[in-house]
């Protein structure tokens, strides 16, 4: 398809997001849905949907991104194959999927304990070796098993057009070379030097960089050429989607090469001491070539200083990698940078922008941001706080920021959970949109339900996106090509701007159909017990591994054994319970038989958490997201269960604890107890 000024060009980054990478598939499931079912209209009614065009250029991806990113490329080409919900409604949404190898690798597999007796886990067992060092918490075999089963594309299904995977023809919402950005934490590190004159043994100075990318194209897959000379350059590996385990031209040594782009996209999601760090097998040769999102086509920087003793061109290069999130979790700039135009001025005006990056974000929350000024620093503060400052600062973009001042900007947009309050008619959102945000994420695989849920809230929250948010404004080049009367019949009125706005991808046939609000899940008590014990069982065979790899004395073996299994068992297990519990009842996602307001789950969850002895509405006020009044509120309602909690004066101040919590008497009467602890 040549180009042409009625193509709009759309870049995605897919951000970090653990088990709640489940919300960003269910995105791109709905995404190329509404795409598809476009094109079909474009054939079957001309002239009477919007005629323009759009191609999405690139995808960057971090950790759950680039699990997402890489497995729906290929899932897309091998043809959507929708599959209805079980009991659709008049009028709602039929489908809860149309790429079903992504919903199974994001919902249906990774699970924390897998219901069906024998089946592989991330707390099964059998990735330890005796005499070898565990290598992470988790077993993260599983997520080979899911990459392998989403990679391996199907037979066509009769009666339906075959895919590009199997020579069907080229999709025309996507790029012929469609590009993937999977970013990657080296472990070893890119040596870089960068000359100064002066005095000194050293004329220069040394840098080490360990945020690392792995650059892919697929071939084959869509109609659009016209890439900008940025992209083309770029060191990159290519695949042809016709050779993806399945297609019609796939053989031995091909299928090598997308068993790479699977383990590559794992390695990029190997979260640090959760799942295991992933081996990756590179060339200096990359790196000669590499471009930087921030620099233009043209601009040159020095490649790695490798050892002298190593071949610049040739020498391999392997390293481990962890979590491509850690230093690069929201891959916006490559996004950008991917669908840039050649001597082009890349308006962003909301009648001139030509392109667009969508950023698909499950955790678009802000890090954590003290309130109190400390004067001073104990050892065990800054021991807490250097990892964070270290990753926010690896995460922090200067340059994103220059075009945060400009609020015509029609270049970027988000697409980010978003629950309404029942009845509120979107005017409110829940406080916890995800349900897989338990646990900073990982909570996610404790049930499949919490996975389901988001997947199809993703879908929901990309319909809303593109229906009433992802436009254009009047005077739009592709817009005043649309066929006569079109624009009367998709634009959209903005009563706080008095102006019409149209869709850049327009909803139509079964992506118009409404998805329903998912149910909210919530996890039975039997369900958390069978877990924790599971959990149980993996302590108990990591534990006794990690100790003896590291210890090689057997007295030493021996005492630590022993201290294990009298004492560290038994606490481990124990907090790992009262932390899972808190975070599921914080965010009503646990059965409990009885039903509380948000902002008492907040305060009982902050008041069953360890510390202090005893707690005050000033207290809770700094250590929970609410206000003094809310905080009185829910106390009052929490005090009209019977036997929960405890209040009184305690050194002249009000205070509150769980009844089953408040020291007994010997203890409050202790001349020899000290102070007792309030926050």
């Amino acid at each position: 398809m040549a180009d042409n000024e009625n193509r709009f060009e759309i870049g995605l980054a897919m951000a970090g997001a653990i088990s709640a990478g489940a919300y960003s598939a269910g995105v791109v499931d709905f995404l190329f849905q509404a795409l598809h079912e476009w094109e079909v209209a474009k054939h079957e009614k001309p002239g009477t949907v919007p005629n323009h065009a759009v191609c999405i250029r690139a995808a960057a991806g971090a950790s759950a991104g680039s699990i997402t990113a890489a497995l729906a490329a290929v899932a897309v080409a091998g043809g959507l194959r929708p599959e209805k919900v079980d009991k659709p409604g008049k009028d709602w949404q039929p489908y809860r999927c149309v790429l079903p190898a992504l919903y199974q690798a994001w919902v249906t597999l990774p699970d924390m304990a897998a219901q069906q007796p024998g089946t592989l886990d991330l707390l099964t067992n059998d990735d330890l070796k005796d005499g070898v060092s565990p290598q992470s918490i988790l077993n993260a075999a599983i997520l080979d098993t899911l990459t392998d089963k989403a990679l391996a594309l199907p037979a066509p299904t009769e009666g339906v057009a075959a895919g590009p995977a199997h020579g069907g023809e080229p999709l025309p919402y996507i790029a012929e070379r469609l590009h993937l950005y999977l970013t990657l934490s080296n472990m070893r590190g890119v040596p870089y030097f960068v000359g100064f004159e002066g005095s000194g043994k050293e004329r220069g100075h040394h840098m080490m960089c360990h945020g690392d990318r792995a650059h892919y194209v697929l071939e084959g897959i869509g109609a659009h050429g016209g890439e900008n000379t940025w992209l083309a350059d770029d060191d990159h590996d290519v695949l042809k989607i016709r050779t993806a385990p399945g297609g019609d031209k796939t053989d031995e040594s091909s299928c090598k090469n997308w068993k790479e782009y699977g383990r590559t996209a794992l390695a990029s999601a190997a979260f640090p001491l959760g799942l295991a760090a992933r081996p990756i097998e590179s060339n200096v040769s990359k790196y000669v070539k590499r471009k930087w999102p921030y620099l233009s086509g043209i601009d040159q920087h020095d490649p790695p200083s490798w050892p002298d003793s190593w071949d610049k061109t040739a020498h391999p290069y392997n390293f481990m990698s962890i979590d491509g999130g850690l230093i690069d979790n929201e891959p916006f700039e490559y996004a950008r940078r991917a669908i840039m135009r050649d001597n082009d001025a890349n308006k962003s005006g909301e009648s001139s922008v030509k392109g667009a990056v969508v950023m698909i974000d499950p955790f678009p929350e802000p890090p954590a941001f003290s309130l109190q000024e400390a004067k001073q620093a104990s050892i065990f503060d800054v021991a807490r706080a250097v990892f964070p400052m270290l990753k926010n600062q690896a995460r922090f973009k200067p340059g994103t920021l220059a075009t945060a001042f400009d609020n015509t900007n029609y270049g970027q947009w988000m697409i980010a959970p978003s629950r309404p309050v029942e009845g509120s008619h979107g005017k409110k959102n829940e406080r916890y949109a995800v349900a897989t945000g338990v646990l900073g994420g990982f909570g996610g695989f404790l049930d499949e339900a919490f996975r389901a849920h988001d997947y199809q809230l993703g879908r929901r929250n990309c319909q809303k996106f593109l229906r009433d948010i992802f436009s254009v404004g009047e005077g739009h080049p592709f817009v005043k090509d649309w066929p006569p009367g079109v624009d009367k019949l998709f634009r959209k009125y903005d009563d706080d701007t008095k102006r019409f706005y149209f869709p850049v991808i327009p909803l139509v046939g079964t992506a118009a159909l409404q998805v329903p609000a998912p149910d909210w899940p919530r996890m039975s008590q039997e369900r958390l017990a069978e877990v924790e014990k599971r959990i149980g069982q993996r302590a108990a065979y990591v534990v006794p591994r990690l100790i003896t790899s590291k210890t090689r004395h057997k007295l030493l073996n021996a005492a630590a054994w022993l201290l294990w299994v009298w004492k560290g068992k038994r606490r481990l297990l124990k907090y790992v319970h009262r932390v899972v519990e808190a975070d599921l009842f914080r965010r009503d996602q646990l059965e409990t038989g009885t039903p509380y307001s948000a902002e008492a789950r907040e305060v009982l969850t902050e008041l069953k958490a360890p510390g202090y002895g005893y707690r005050t509405i000033k207290g809770l006020d700094q250590a929970i997201d609410l206000s003094e009044k809310q905080i009185e509120d829910a106390l009052k309602e929490l005090g009209r269960i019977p036997n929960l909690l405890w209040s009184g004066e305690v050194n002249s101040q009000r205070c509150w604890v769980l009844s089953v919590r408040r020291p007994g008497w010997w203890k409050r009467n202790d001349p020899f107890r000290g102070e007792p602890v309030i926050g």
